[in-house]
């Protein structure tokens, strides 16, 4: 017996991932973006070209699964002809659920790596650079767009002459 296989590609993810982009830009939960434009982000954020046939698979595949709902716009043109525009692409709480997986998959990853450690670091960087706090430098040299160079004090930001 054939099992139909319902484990996201990462194919179908970088179209999600191209879908949910256009959304975002838009402040949306929907985007209506043409294949042509799809394909264009494809190859420009993920680095691969895919022909119209895969994309279409993928996108029926996404919505077979139920992570996203396609509706297919169609309006009246010139002569009362039928002009077909592009398609509008719903996200469902499927794909919201996916990604919150996916989020808290990578939280845990990188809880592995002490980063609050990182962090605390980085702020106490922040604390011994910001101005007022004692320094180990005594004078910053600036070279100046004239080919100058000027001296500052690091602890009061004044320029000395």
């Amino acid at each position: 017996m054939n099992q139909v296989a319902t484990i996201m590609t990462s194919r179908c993810e970088a179209v999600v991932i191209s879908l949910l982009s256009v959304a975002k830009k838009h402040e949306k939960k929907y985007c209506f973006v043409s294949q042509k434009r799809l394909q264009a982000l494809l190859e420009t954020y993920h680095k691969f070209g895919i022909s119209n046939r895969t994309l279409n698979r993928d996108l029926r595949w996404l919505e077979d699964n139920g992570y996203i709902s396609r509706l297919r716009r169609i309006r009246v043109g010139d002569g009362g002809k039928l002009v077909f525009c592009s398609t509008l692409y719903k996200f469902t709480g499927k794909l919201f659920n996916w990604l919150y997986k996916i989020g808290n998959r990578v939280k845990r990853f990188f809880s592995f790596f002490r980063l609050p450690k990182m962090a605390d670091h980085q702020l106490t960087q922040k604390a011994a650079s910001s101005p007022g706090a004692p320094s180990s430098v005594e004078m910053l040299l600036i070279r100046e767009r004239d080919g100058t160079v000027s001296r500052v004090d690091p602890r009061t930001g004044e320029y000395l002459r």
